[in-house]
């Protein structure tokens, strides 16, 4: 199961989330703000968040976090 939003927040920022949960119990999360600095230029910082509950998985009741920022020029 998956499913996501996007909120504009102001009329340079938008909001977006994503969660997704699936059959070997694996819970992710992903979060980011794109901000338009100036027309034709983004700048994004994300975070997500990992949970694996899978038993049979080496990966089993370890989680993980992840931070990006991403800079898009648009011409």
């Amino acid at each position: 199961v998956c499913g996501g939003a996007e909120f504009k927040a102001t009329e340079k920022a938008t909001f977006n989330v994503q969660l997704a949960y699936d059959d070997s119990k694996t819970f992710a999360a992903t979060a980011n703000v794109a901000y338009e600095l100036v027309p034709g230029f983004t700048i994004t910082p994300e975070v997500s968040y990992t949970k694996w509950d899978d038993k049979n998985s080496v990966l089993k009741g370890e989680d993980a976090w992840q931070g990006m920022v991403r800079f898009q020029r648009s011409f």
